[in-house]
């Protein structure tokens, strides 16, 4: 049986074939060719920083959200623990 290829292999030999047509059709790749190498380096390292901090804050609001449900869960409980005490102690 063949595997279909994934969407996101398909993805990135769109993106290798988006960046070759810029390089090869447009000025910029004159442009690139022309830049020194570090500035690569630095806007690698600035789309790495801005991808970093969306996927670490999502984690921390998904990990937050879980304690303060976890926390109302165990309030909610000590309620309704009240409330059989307060029934057994009237009863």
């Amino acid at each position: 049986m063949k595997k279909k290829p994934s969407k996101r292999f398909a993805f990135i030999l769109l993106a290798i074939l988006a960046v070759g047509f810029l390089l090869t059709q447009t000025a910029l790749g004159t442009f690139l060719l022309s830049s020194p190498w570090w500035v690569y380096f630095v806007v690698a390292g600035i789309v790495l920083s801005g991808y970093l901090a969306v996927k670490y804050s999502l984690e921390d609001k998904r990990t937050e959200q879980e304690w303060i449900e976890n926390e109302g869960n165990i309030y909610m409980q000590r309620l309704e623990e009240e409330r059989e005490r307060r029934k057994i102690s009237k009863g």
